[in-house]
């Protein structure tokens, strides 16, 4: 079967946007980020596809930097990008990563979000999605409050599929 030139800048934007990720880990930011527009230049999927969302990439490698306000942005942008879509587990991950960065602000507003996201979550029979959980729950342990701990421990009763 030949695989057509959508489908390979598909597929070669996927791995750069999984490049990037490493890179990030690994302290490489100025590379990541370079590895990320390399992957969003290749490609610009549809509105439905679950696998073009490179905002969450973005968010993802801004938060690993410590810089919410642009970890927020490409979030929020990744959630607006799945509201209304049938695909549920692509939208929940935009949404826990959402209140990841909003718990971690320390924004009022991020306890309510967490929420949000454990309950989508528990909808889903996604294993994948349940371990997304695991940064949230360690991010609401580091808040204060009985209410920041109780969500943390719902989340990782969630994560380790006991809900």
């Amino acid at each position: 079967m030949a695989v057509g030139v959508s489908t390979r800048a598909a597929v070669q934007a996927c791995a750069f946007a999984d490049s990037a990720l490493a890179l990030i880990r690994l302290q490489h930011p100025q590379a990541a980020y370079q590895e990320l527009a390399k992957g969003r230049d290749l490609w610009l999927p549809t509105r439905t596809d679950p696998s073009g969302d490179l905002d969450q990439v973005g968010a993802r490698i801004a938060l690993d930097q410590g810089r919410l306000d642009t970890a927020e942005q490409f979030a929020a942008a990744s959630t607006r990008r799945w509201e209304g879509s049938p695909n549920q587990r692509a939208r929940t991950d935009s949404i826990i990563l959402l209140a990841t960065i909003h718990v971690k602000a320390g924004e009022q507003r991020g306890l309510q979000l967490a929420h949000h996201a454990v309950t989508e979550v528990t909808q889903l029979t996604s294993v994948r999605a349940r371990r997304r959980l695991l940064p949230l729950a360690h991010t609401l342990e580091t808040r204060p409050g009985s209410d920041a701990r109780d969500l943390a421990r719902m989340a990782r009763d969630v994560a380790a599929n006991r809900m």
